[in-house]
C-alpha cells in the first residue's frame, strides 16, 4: 500500500518526534476539509502526549507551515477549542 503525500511531508519536516506524531493524529481525526476542532486536553488524550507538549508540538507545526491555527471565540467572549486545517 503506497504511503500517502501527506506523511512523507511529515517525515521529511524538521520537527521533533511528537509533533511527527501529532501530525499524523491530526491527519488521521480530519475531516473532508482537512480539519480539527479539539481541544489541547482532547487531543492530548488522543495521542497520548501531555498538553503542554501538545500546545508546543502544534505551535511547531504551525512555524514549518504544515498547520494553520484559528482560535475560536462564544459570542460573550469566551474561549472554545481551535480549528486546526492541515496545509
Amino acid at each position: 500500500m503506497a504511503i500517502p503525500l501527506k506523511y512523507k511531508v511529515c517525515a521529511a519536516s524538521p520537527v521533533p518526534p511528537s509533533a511527527k506524531l501529532l501530525y499524523c493524529y491530526l491527519l488521521d481525526t480530519a475531516n473532508y476539509k482537512n480539519t480539527v476542532v479539539k481541544s489541547y486536553k482532547n487531543i492530548a488524550q488522543g495521542v497520548g502526549l501531555s498538553r503542554g507538549t501538545v500546545c508546543r508540538s502544534l505551535h511547531r507545526l504551525k512555524r514549518h507551515g504544515l498547520l494553520e491555527i484559528k482560535p475560536r471565540r462564544t459570542e460573550d467572549g469566551g474561549k472554545l477549542a481551535n480549528c486546526y486545517t492541515i496545509i
